[in-house]
């Protein structure tokens, strides 16, 4: 099990909030090959067992809802056959796509369920739903492997495929591998290394154009982070492969918990990230440990503060109230 430092600017109050959380399992990811499969455009699989246990995340309290999905479209293309495609070839096909799908859950455990085959991708196709090639950071984030063969599953359709090559999804999402972690972060860095972007060291990344968990004193945020030498940043106007290219440069990333700081992935090491959580609400009695674990397997220094929830009290969903005096005592400490 890793073992994960503290964040660097924790105080004495805070450590419970931290501390039962230091170390995690890291099972090991496997690759199956199955027969006879039924994929759901969802990504679950099913075959004469039932639901296959590496098409979806590990915990027990979801367990039904997976299930339900599942089956749910297994009746569907049962009572409806021609929502059903049937590719019964002697092709091998690959699934690497779940229910979850956002930026986050795409880059950090899609990909890594791409990386597990990536020497076997000239002998295997890959299925998508047909809207993810619609989404930018899909195409972009797909490019370099150089796939030759992708199959589409049209809207409300649902396969059944001869041979399905499946990369076990990551059992626990705030869990990683540090040596895959390290390789991906390198094969992009690698891959844009001649995008010409602007250089920006101090970055923090803004929520204002998302849906939902956005800063209600973001204005008075931003004076701040300017003062400080910070560069506001807005993941929707950018491509994945652009983003890769600025973030490989970022030194000091100061962003709220959500999928803008999946891009800490490309980051170099050495480099420091102010996360920014909400305090302790209904779902969770603790800040997410996603991007802890993931900042500590990258050589990256980790920070954090607890903001307010405004309006909405919901872990996910509410909005934030950051209080200024203590962010930027933060930024300080995080560039000093």
């Amino acid at each position: 099990m890793p073992h994960v430092p503290l964040p660097l600017n924790m105080t004495a109050g805070e450590a419970a909030l931290y501390e039962p959380y230091r170390s995690y399992p890291r099972p090991m990811q496997r690759v199956k090959l199955f027969r006879n499969v039924f994929i759901t455009s969802s990504g679950f699989c099913i075959n004469r067992n039932g639901l296959i246990p590496e098409c979806h995340h590990a915990y027990p309290h979801q367990y039904d809802h997976y299930l339900g999905e599942a089956s749910y479209f297994y009746q569907d293309a049962t009572e409806h056959p021609d929502r059903l495609i049937t590719l019964d070839d002697d092709t091998t096909y690959l699934a690497i796509h779940h229910p979850w799908f956002n930026y986050y859950h795409w880059i950090c455990e899609s990909i890594f369920r791409l990386w597990l085959v990536r020497k076997k991708l000239d002998r295997l196709t890959l299925v998508l739903p047909e809207q993810y090639g619609n989404a930018d950071f899909i195409r972009g984030s797909l490019e370099p492997f150089g796939l030759k063969n992708i199959y589409y599953i049209p809207i409300g359709k649902s396969l059944l495929v001869r041979h399905l090559c499946l990369p076990q999804l990551k059992p626990l999402c705030d869990s990683y591998n540090g040596l895959h972690l390290r390789q991906v972060n390198r094969w992009y860095r690698d891959y844009v290394a001649g995008l010409a972007v602007p250089r920006v060291e101090r970055l923090y990344v803004s929520r204002k154009l998302a849906g939902r968990r956005k800063v209600v004193n973001e204005a008075e945020i931003i004076d701040i982070l300017e003062k400080h030498r910070f560069v506001v940043f807005y993941p929707e106007k950018h491509g994945f492969p652009e983003q890769v290219a600025i973030f490989s440069g970022v030194k000091y990333l100061v962003g709220e918990h959500g999928s803008g700081l999946t891009n800490l992935l490309f980051m170099p090491r050495g480099s420091a990230v102010l996360e920014l959580h909400k305090n302790q609400t209904n779902e969770l009695d603790h800040p997410s440990c996603l991007f802890w674990y993931m900042a500590e397997a990258l050589g990256i220094r980790y920070y954090h503060q607890s903001c307010g929830t405004a309006g909405r009290e919901d872990y996910f969903d509410g909005d934030y109230y950051i209080d200024p005096g203590l962010f930027e005592q933060n930024l300080i400490e995080l560039t000093r």
